[in-house]
């Protein structure tokens, strides 16, 4: 039984919201909106990441399941994504970045509180969003277990989810969030998650301003990446994730101008 993940980085309700920052990464929330009620009109079982793994552990795993995650804990994710999956009834997981909390269009500690007394799964996006396979291994200790007891310090709950900073993820950041305590980690690899699954490298489906409904039910439909897809995530494991991520800022950079 397979389940799917999307990958949301923010919603704007207006273009000129976004001016400024890669639009690419944005989803309006009336698209956002449409999504989700497609979603739930069409079978799908929308659920967090721990309800995904609790109820694979029991054999209980609905066929069509979709988990809807959030990285960054960007003000939108309380302002605008928040109340429409309460309006639709579901739940998402939120990666929130701790050492990022009250900058500029990213939640305070309180918005966080907020967002997780709505029933939204909180989980980590690291301490400080650091490309994970540069780092010591006690700094990768750190950026893994302290952002966890921060963020249970914050909302009083257990965190047990992860989100590999840039998808950048080896063998020793790996072992770090095991040492930490999580239960799951996602990665920014694309396809869909199939037995057996990997709870320390999930993939999902990065959703952009341009995808839409129908972007959205090819990638369910298909389930795997396409072979441009899949070109880039090996291009992405060859050259490593930092270069990687540079050269494509470059690009859409240029691109924009």
């Amino acid at each position: 039984m397979s389940f799917q993940i999307l990958l949301y980085h923010g919603l704007y309700r207006e273009r000129e919201e976004i001016r400024g920052k890669p639009a690419r990464e944005y989803v309006s929330e009336r698209d956002f909106r449409g999504q989700v009620r497609w979603l739930r009109e069409n079978g799908y079982s929308l659920l967090t990441l721990g309800e995904c793994l609790s109820r694979s552990e029991r054999g209980e795993l609905p066929r069509r399941t979709v988990c809807l995650s959030f990285d960054d804990g960007k003000r939108s994710d309380l302002e605008l994504a928040a109340p429409v999956l309460a309006e639709e009834g579901v739940r998402g997981t939120f990666f929130v970045i701790p050492g990022w909390l009250g900058n500029p269009n990213i939640m305070v500690p309180e918005e966080v509180r907020r967002l997780a007394g709505m029933g939204m799964e909180i989980g980590s996006h690291s301490m400080t969003h650091p490309f994970m396979s540069t780092l010591s291994q006690a700094e990768m200790d750190r950026e893994a277990a302290d952002s966890k007891r921060f963020l249970e310090n914050l909302v009083g709950t257990s965190v047990e989810n992860f989100s590999y900073p840039f998808g950048d993820v080896d063998r020793r950041s790996r072992d770090a969030v095991v040492r930490a305590g999580y239960r799951t980690a996602c990665g920014t690899r694309r396809g869909a998650n199939t037995p057996p699954w990997d709870w320390l490298l999930l993939r999902r489906w990065g959703m952009h301003e341009t995808t839409g409904l129908e972007g959205l039910r090819r990638i369910l439909d298909r389930g795997t990446p396409t072979l441009l897809e899949r070109g880039a995530d090996w291009v992405k494991r060859s050259v490593g994730t930092d270069r990687y991520v540079r050269w494509r800022e470059r690009i859409l950079r240029r691109a924009g101008e």
